[in-house]
């Protein structure tokens, strides 16, 4: 349901098209405000969550304000990077515009340079993690005030503008700046090779430094060994052999066994798109079953969801009774009038989908028929011992729901920090790429609003832990898992057993 970090990264480079596509290439006023016009009818159209956080009269002026921006030419990459904000104050985190597909073709083939520093922001501060510089005085932790005159809070709160999350959730936000900060970075400034820093070091001094953008590493050739005639030396102690090679399953989930703890085990999801859930579930909790395992950490950490009905197959093993995930999945319409500019795709096969699990409002809508469906427990190797979800800003669709249901039924701690993905829903379930005429930009466009099954009123915050913990730079420059030495804490100090199930306080 939604897509990764990774992906996000790819989408937004500054250029883009195939061969023949020109990254200078100009788009006059009436084309770019054409296209403006189409996104925005769209929205304000089919969009089920356009009013969910900001009112109708605050997107309008937003929309209006935005609209006036579009006053002179621009290349595709300009008018994105001026319409973006306008989606940020949506608040839905799968609504956003991408390069167009020709601009993707042309990155590839023709990769920018590389943002030479890899920069983590907490704490209100833009320290460097890691340095890609000739510069060798630049020291991991030092901090950088400010770049091209602009003080560092500033150019982040720009980067926070062209990243949609859900609701008035940050963490999402600022999981994707420090993963992603450089080509956000060039994405915001447009092509230029070199700019300027302020950097304090530890010692609280500051210089002026101007940094050059890195050309792409080259892909390395494979080069055979030259021939020898020197005699052969003494054959060389064996190596242990090398851990076999995981498979792309094993890589998108796996369960592994704590060294630490043996009473703990970790399943670690790193998304839901995996089609194989059903058997690998059935298998992971055969095994927890037979090992009487009593204390089960399952790691959300940057998995941006996928299947909605992989998450909802996981809660099936782990949630005491039948239950309801959603309260409401509705279209605002059934029939787009723009249906003929949405992706290839899902004229195929969305729109298929759209009506075969759906049913008709008196409104002109659809609601899916997963509103309020009772969902039954996992017949066999049900889990009851003590479950500890790990989250993130990463956390986000498919992965923040199972983690808001969980939770709100007292099956799990969560532990880490705020999900990326609203507490109480989002907009999803078919989100079709909308294609605009002109630049060929990509508009993401969620079809249904969902209302997940949980107490309290949507107030736009994501999951919020039950034991929040805050990474400071120091721990991630070391790598610390400060989430899993939490967990460590608790299981010291809860009585364990095979029915020890932790609840909610």
């Amino acid at each position: 349901m939604k897509l990764s970090l990774g992906s996000l990264l790819f989408l937004f480079l500054f250029s883009a098209c195939s061969r023949h596509f020109d990254p200078k290439k100009t788009y006059s006023i009436e084309q770019i405000k054409s296209d403006y016009a189409l996104m925005r009818s769209a929205l304000e159209e089919a969009h089920p969550g356009l009013y969910r956080y900001t009112p109708a009269d605050s997107i309008k002026l937003i929309f209006d304000q935005i609209e006036k921006q579009l006053n002179q030419p621009m290349t595709e990459r300009e008018f994105r990077r001026v319409v973006n904000p306008a989606l940020s104050y949506v608040r839905c985190g799968h609504t956003d515009i991408y390069a167009s597909k020709a601009a993707g073709k042309y990155a590839k083939k023709n990769k920018p340079k590389e943002f030479p520093l890899s920069l983590y922001w907490s704490q209100n501060k833009l320290r460097v993690l890691q340095n890609r510089t000739n510069d060798t005085t630049l020291k991991m932790g030092t901090e950088i005030v400010s770049l091209e005159g602009r003080a560092a809070a500033d150019v982040v709160a720009d980067l926070q503008l062209l990243i949609p999350s859900d609701g008035y959730n940050m963490t999402y936000k600022n999981v994707v700046i420090n993963n992603s900060f450089g080509p956000f970075y060039r994405y915001l400034t447009g092509s230029v090779d070199t700019f300027r820093v302020v950097a304090k070091d530890t010692n609280g001094l500051s210089r002026a430094l101007r940094l050059t953008f890195n050309n792409p590493p080259a892909k390395a050739k494979k080069v055979a060994p030259a021939p020898t005639n020197t005699p052969p030396k003494a054959a060389p102690v064996p190596l242990p052999p090398a851990p076999p090679k995981r498979s792309k399953s094993e890589l998108r989930r796996n369960l592994t066994f704590s060294k630490k703890d043996s009473s703990l085990a970790i399943l670690d999801i790193n998304t839901f798109r995996d089609p194989t859930y059903t058997r690998f579930y059935r298998r992971t909790f055969r095994t927890l079953q037979q090992r009487g395992t009593k204390n089960l950490v399952i790691d959300l950490r940057n998995n941006g969801g996928g299947r909605s009905d992989a998450s909802v197959k996981l809660m099936s093993y782990l949630l005491d009774s039948a239950f309801v995930v959603y309260r409401q999945v509705e279209a605002t319409v059934a029939n787009p009038s723009f249906n003929k500019h949405l992706s290839l795709k899902f004229i195929r096969s969305g729109m298929y989908r759209l009506h075969l699990w759906n049913k008709p409002t008196p409104t002109g809508g659809l609601l899916n028929r997963a509103t309020g469906k009772v969902q039954k427990l996992a017949r066999k190797y049900r889990y009851n011992g003590n479950v500890f979800v790990l989250t993130n800003g990463g956390s986000f669709s498919a992965s923040a729901i199972f983690t808001s249901i969980v939770q709100a039924h007292g099956r799990a701690q969560v532990v880490g920090r705020e999900t990326g993905g609203g507490r109480y829903g989002c907009n999803a379930f078919i989100s079709p790429m909308l294609t605009l005429p002109h630049t060929q930009a990509q508009v993401r466009m969620p079809m249904f609003k969902i209302v997940l099954n949980v107490p309290g009123q949507d107030i736009g915050r994501g999951v919020v832990p039950n034991y929040p913990v805050e990474i400071p730079f120091e721990a991630a420059q070391k790598a610390q898992d400060l989430d899993m030495e939490k967990v460590y804490e608790l299981v010291k100090s809860t009585v364990n057993g095979p029915q020890s199930t932790i609840r909610n306080p």
